[in-house]
């Protein structure tokens, strides 16, 4: 796609790295990077200093054709309508459509205005595959395993913490299960993925299993990353520039 302009919301660690990418390979001119007191940057990151704003109406009224979201749900929940009625929104905080009534206004916005909802893969992998076979499949289980800390739980937590509908798990952990939220919206639904968190006070590492049963197949696919604090994994910020990449036609070659 021919984006010219571009918002990022969000200056955290995938916020950085998108940013990094967007201006090293000269993809787009970055009009600002919206911050507020939940999702500020940290001190050292000076180099997004100039465009930072917390003002959100400069987010709503500059003339951007894509926003990038990389800070938590409830910027998609407030603000994801109101964007979508201007330009192409790239949401990596897609738990924030398991509210129903979320969901409907996101999409309802998007197909008046002829705009588009970008889901990237984030920390895992297959949702490409997953959204092409999804008639003919059954079951998806997505398992998430954390350090209790890395879940905003007792970092001594053990065990599961959650087994349930990827809706519920939404609203049990927002900005935990954005990867069980890109499944569900790629494939089957939020209502009849299974998702289930796992506390470990052993690991540093965040590990994502996806286990999918359809008519005549069956994938079992698991990711690893080791943790870079918070709730992201040291693949995520990499994923995030891909698919970043992907939207502006960065790669010559290009998975399909």
């Amino acid at each position: 796609m021919n984006y010219q302009r571009v918002g990022l919301i969000g200056a955290g660690v995938i916020g950085q790295a998108i940013f990094d990418a967007i201006v090293t390979q000269n993809l787009a001119a970055v009009d600002y990077v919206l911050v507020d007191e939940h999702f500020a940057p940290p001190a050292d990151a000076t180099r997004l200093r100039e465009h930072l704003t917390t003002d959100i109406r400069r987010a709503l009224t500059a003339p951007t054709d894509l926003v990038i979201e990389a800070a938590h749900p409830d910027v998609v929940a407030r603000l994801g309508a109101d964007l979508l009625a201007k330009g192409d929104l790239c949401a990596f905080s897609v738990s924030a459509l398991a509210d129903a009534a979320v969901e409907t206004v996101v999409r309802r916005a998007a197909e008046d205005a002829g705009t588009h909802l970008l889901v990237p893969h984030g920390a895992v992998l297959a949702l490409d595959g997953l959204s092409d076979g999804r008639d003919a499949i059954d079951q998806v289980i997505v398992t998430t395993t954390k350090n209790g800390a890395n879940l905003g739980a007792d970092p001594s937590a053990r065990g599961v913490l959650f087994e349930g509908s990827t809706r519920d798990a939404c609203a049990r952990f927002p900005r935990n299960v954005n990867v069980h939220a890109a499944f569900a919206i790629a494939g089957i639904g939020f209502d009849r993925t299974r998702s289930i968190v796992v506390a470990d006070p052993d690991t540093r590492q965040m590990r994502h299993r996806i286990q999918v049963f359809g008519q005549g197949f069956e994938w079992d696919i698991s990711v690893r990353s080791t943790a870079l604090g918070g709730v992201s994994g040291a693949y995520t910020p990499r994923s995030a520039v891909g698919s970043v990449q992907r939207i502006f036609g960065f790669h010559p070659v290009a998975a399909c």
